[in-house]
């Protein structure tokens, strides 16, 4: 997976649209009753952004913007984005001790809804409320999936394991192709600029 980060750029401009897509088969009988089965346990996120202004002189967001969509082939490479409204949690819950297991998944709960994070930032570790030092947990393993972590004690039966850190959304462009418009000079816009988080990490 590319590590490169979308830009943070001025000119973004509002609403910026955000979509959870679930994907559900759907059987219907002659009689009309359903039978559904869900393909998905955790959404794919699905962003919408555009940019009433992009400067094509020293501040560059035009050049900046396109060099970035151009070298990720357009859908073809992921990327990361920090979305400004979903990107933290503070000593959010990630497990429960049962006395041997010691590898937990980051996860982020949003109003009640609980979901994997993948590409963490920053980490910090509680077990039962008492901090642990980097020494006491590694999430670097070549045996441990995106996200997770393992501890070097399993924490005791019953006992919170507890995580505060800040995440990227690992997404890819949805299109191969985006218009750019110059409507001033030294001046474009883009209308409409779309990606969709990816799982294959």
């Amino acid at each position: 997976m590319s590590l490169n980060i979308f830009p943070a750029l001025a000119g973004l401009e509002y609403p910026v649209v955000r979509t959870p897509i679930f994907k559900t088969l759907t059987q219907e009988s002659v009689s009309g009753m359903e039978t559904r089965a869900a393909l998905q346990l955790y959404p794919r996120w699905q962003w919408t952004l555009s940019f009433n202004f992009l400067r094509d002189d020293a501040n560059d967001e035009f050049r900046t913007l396109l060099a970035f969509f151009l070298a990720r082939k357009g859908a073809f490479e992921n990327f990361l984005y920090l979305d400004p409204d979903d990107n933290a949690v503070e000593g959010q819950e990630i497990g429960i001790g049962d006395g041997s297991n010691r590898v937990f998944q980051l996860v982020r709960t949003l109003g009640g809804y609980t979901e994997p994070i993948l590409t963490p930032i920053l980490v910090a570790l509680s077990v039962g409320g008492v901090a642990l030092t980097t020494s006491d947990w590694t999430s670097t393993d070549e045996d441990l999936g995106p996200g997770q972590v393992r501890l070097n004690s399993p924490p005791a039966h019953g006992v919170s394991v507890t995580a505060t850190f800040s995440y990227w959304w690992p997404v890819r462009f949805l299109a191969d192709q985006y218009d750019f418009s110059k409507f001033m000079n030294r001046l474009w816009e883009q209308k409409k600029l779309d990606f969709i988080s990816v799982k294959n990490l």
